[in-house]
């Protein structure tokens, strides 16, 4: 209501900025950028600054506070042709060009600059460097790179300069601009709350009775009480909507008016009453008041930084304010008078009446305001501009009721909500489709009729790791981004790039007879991604392994699935960087039938180990005259449909499919537990081998990993062998080390398997605590005929004795093998020449028994 009727007291203004309302900005912006301090009375709580000035409860009376306002800085007059005295709101002073001339303390630190710092002096810079946006709702860059919202205030000095006042916009302001509002109408307010039964004036009241001579606490009870009791009672009545108005004459020609309402919550509760209180008189009001109140009002307006617009019931735009103007990007001039129709982007907006359709005629007041969330405006140079529009109709002094229109500009929100929307689609580093927008790309593909000419092709950076690694991140995400932008400017026409994840990229091509056929459209992929791209001033060559896929029907003769297609071309891919770097792979049915049985083989072995479905079986290794010294756990899988599969089948499942350690894991917890119940072999214990590929002294819980199963089975830690792989062994980090330490000193063995296959040297098997050496098999068959071989064996052997190492022969299967390795020294045995794998029950059987039957016996 106070703004509808200070709307009515709006003069005309000519020209540019008065130093009155030089003055009046200054104050207005430091109002904006800090709160008023308002002294607090001793033991009383002291509601928000700026908006309320005194509480008092009824009847009770509470003395109001009355400190005066913080004084209002004038900005000093411009100083002929030099420097300008600036305010002490952050300003700037600039030239034609926009060249920062002069800018005060207030905005070096709004922009984040230090002033004992010359180097973040922003003198020189142009200010559409620092300052983006409309002036109505402008940003200011910081040198922290955040950005402040701010209200640029304009006006031209003289030599060809202009001066630039910068008023930071935040919640607070909105407040200012409200009390500022009632004190340019000569109104004040008041709320009463129904639950608390405190009553709150604003300081803008306060005033006013001041001004008036009124003390508000002087009766027996607030000169307010009369129009809460009233109010009360008609809502102990029942009535729906109760309002109340009184007029308080004053001495002289003067009138208090007063008008008070129920406020309710969502739900139709009374939550408090409202009042307004406004000096009315024609020596009060119109004589003294008039003049200043439209020129301050009008400057008010000004700073807003919404659009605001009077439209008359004609439909005629009659008045506009500087905000509105600039988001058209239409002069006031040609706006005054324009039909509102003119402000429609769309035909279709306009109604017979040739107003708007967003346009409703609805009575006057706040209370039947409308609002639209997002309505598109013509702008003077034929662009739209999305604007969040406010309506409410307000009541002229002829009598008649005009629409008042705040419209907000909400194109940069509406960039934000779709930026929200495409991070699902859009890879955030190449700006390519991401997964999901290429999957939903190729369903729309093969969902029309030229599904049959679909093809993909997947590409994949061969060791892409190497330049994270060795030239960083940034420059990894720089190639990609090269890479990315060649895609686009050099594949066929018709085909689109998208990236998948990391280095993978995929290419969807809706017609592959228009790129060559789809082997043809695999080789210009696999060419554009071989390439040299020189980053961070380094060249770095590049090829690719891709893979290619066409839709063919499924075996059950339903169309095939985008997600399978991509999966397809993947694991031609796959395939293709298996075989060599910069490959081609091709989806045929053998191709996918593999890797759709990788994949259903893999969740069968993991739910196998979780469900405990895997046995062990155990060869013995013996000494030369049968005793067994201990006992390797094989692990085997006995498969529902398929048999017992061999661990040369399922081991590279297990470790394609990364489960090597919860192999090694399962197989180490039930081999100690197992052997922990063996009997004793011709007055002796005998120990178990466990294999380990996945759970290696390197990983930060193989120590603890390792001593829980012997300590949860009950088993004797000098029972325990772990056998490693030679390769495994290599370079290992010192923790691993220590690990190892720790188990060898509570008295865990370590064996070297497989060794003079792998890399290691002398030196590093000296320093392993590695009790046992075994001598691999494919050296062990070929022993007694191959000279190559039995050099190594020998060699071996004798370097293990050398250090004090206890050598293994594996894969004995000859009595001639047998003698040959006795001859150079190998101390014990394993070979199905004794005994093959057995499982848990008969290992036990064997153990029980006597010595094993070896040739040392029998020629004995």
């Amino acid at each position: 209501m106070t703004r509808a009727d200070l709307r009515r007291s709006e003069q005309a203004l000519g020209g540019g900025l008065r130093p009155e309302t030089l003055r009046f900005a200054s104050q207005l912006a430091r109002a904006i950028s800090r709160r008023p301090r308002v002294a607090e009375p001793q033991g009383a709580a002291v509601p928000p600054a700026a908006v309320v000035a005194a509480e008092v409860a009824v009847p009770a009376p509470v003395e109001p506070r009355t400190e005066p306002y913080p004084p209002r800085p004038v900005p000093p007059a411009e100083a002929g042709s030099g420097e300008v005295a600036l305010p002490a709101t952050p300003a700037v002073v600039c030239d034609r060009s926009g060249r920062l001339l002069q800018a005060n303390p207030a905005f070096w630190r709004l922009a984040g600059r230090r002033l004992d710092e010359p180097r973040d002096s922003p003198l020189g810079l142009r200010l559409p460097q620092l300052l983006v946006g409309s002036d109505a709702d402008a940003r200011l860059l910081r040198t922290d790179r955040a950005l402040v919202r701010v209200r640029a205030i304009r006006w031209e000095l003289s030599g060809d300069r202009q001066m630039v006042l910068l008023v930071e916009l935040d919640d607070h302001a909105a407040h200012c601009w409200t009390a500022e509002l009632e004190r340019l109408a000569g109104a004040g307010t008041w709320s009463y709350d129904l639950g608390t039964a405190r009553l709150t004036r604003s300081e803008t009241l306060l005033e006013l009775y001041r001004s008036v001579g009124i003390d508000p606490d002087a009766g027996p009870g607030p000169i307010e009480g009369e129009q809460v009791a009233l109010l009360c009672q008609a809502l102990r009545a029942g009535a729906r909507a109760p309002d109340h108005h009184v007029d308080l004459p004053l001495p002289g020609d003067r009138v208090l008016t007063c008008r008070a309402y129920v406020e309710r919550a969502q739900d139709g509760t009374p939550v408090r009453l409202i009042g307004t209180v406004r000096g009315q008189g024609a020596e009060w009001l119109a004589d003294s008041r008039v003049g200043t109140h439209g020129e301050r009002f009008a400057d008010l307006m000004a700073l807003v930084p919404n659009g605001i617009g009077l439209i008359d019931p004609s439909g005629r735009i009659i008045d506009a304010n500087p905000a509105l103007c600039a988001l058209l990007d239409v002069p006031l001039e040609r706006l005054r008078g324009s039909m509102a129709g003119s402000l429609a982007a769309e035909p279709e907006q306009l109604g017979p009446d040739g107003l708007p359709d967003w346009l409703r005629r609805v009575p006057p007041g706040a209370a039947h305001a409308y609002r639209l969330a997002a309505v598109p405006l013509l702008r003077g140079d034929g662009t739209r501009v999305w604007c969040e529009v406010g309506v409410s109709m307000t009541p002229a002094d002829d009598g008649s009721v005009h629409w008042l229109l705040a419209c907000t500009d909400i194109d940069e929100r509406r960039r934000a909500a779709e930026l929200l929307r495409t991070a699902g689609t859009v890879d955030e580093l190449t700006r390519l489709p991401n997964r999901a927008a290429a999957l939903e790309l190729v369903d729309g593909l093969l969902a029309g009729p030229a599904r049959d000419q679909v093809a993909l092709v997947c590409g994949d950076l061969d060791d892409f790791a190497r330049v994270n690694s060795s030239l960083g991140h940034e420059a990894g995400d720089d190639l990609l981004v090269r890479l990315a932008g060649r895609l686009q400017r050099e594949l066929p026409f018709g085909c689109t790039a998208a990236r998948l994840s990391g280095d993978e990229f995929v290419v969807i091509c809706a017609d592959h007879g228009e790129a060559g056929g789809p082997d043809a459209l695999a080789r210009t992929v696999a060419d554009l991604l071989r390439t040299t791209v020189t980053v961070h001033g380094r060249p770095v060559h590049l090829t690719a392994s891709v893979g290619l896929a066409t839709p063919a029907p499924q075996d059950d003769g339903t169309p095939i699935r985008a997600a399978d297609l991509l999966r397809f071309a993947e694991v031609a891919m796959h395939e293709a960087k298996r075989r060599s770097r910069g490959g081609i792979g091709i989806a045929t049915d053998g191709v996918v039938r593999s890797a759709t049985g990788q994949l259903e083989r893999e969740a069968e072995l993991r739910a196998a180990i979780a469900d405990d479905r895997l046995v062990l079986e155990y060869q013995p290794v013996v000494a030369p005259d049968g005793t067994v010294l201990t006992a390797e756990a094989l692990v085997r899988w006995p498969h529902p449909e398929h048999g017992l599969i061999s661990p040369a089948e399922f081991l590279p499942v297990a470790q394609r499919g990364g489960l090597l350690r919860e192999l090694d894991l399962w197989v180490l917890r039930t081999a100690a537990r197992e052997a922990a119940s063996w009997p004793l072999h011709r007055d002796r214990p005998v120990a178990v081998a466990v294999n380990l590929a996945g759970l290696l002294p390197a990983d930060p819980g193989f120590l603890d990993l390792v001593t829980a199963a012997v300590e949860q089975a009950g088993l004797a830690w000098d029972r325990l062998v772990c056998e490693l792989v030679e390769t495994s062994l290599v370079a290992l980090p010192p923790h691993a080390l220590a690990a190892m330490a720790e188990l060898a000193g509570r008295g865990v063995r370590f064996a070297v398997d497989d060794f003079g296959t792998g890399y290691s040297s002398l030196a590093r098997l000296k320093q392993l605590p590695a009790q046992t050496v075994k001598v691999d098999r494919a050296f062990v068959a070929g022993v007694g005929n191959d000279p190559a071989d039995f050099a190594v064996a020998r060699a071996v052997v004798d370097m293990a004795r050398a250090m004090g190492r206890f050598t293994v022969a594996e894969g004995v299967e000859t009595t001639e093998q047998f003698h040959v390795l006795r001859g150079i020294g190998v101390d014990a045995y394993q070979g199905w020449l004794f005994s093959r794998p057995l499982r848990a029950d008969a290992m036990r059987a064997l153990l029980s028994g006597d010595r094993l039957p070896t040739p040392a016996l029998v020629d004995g």
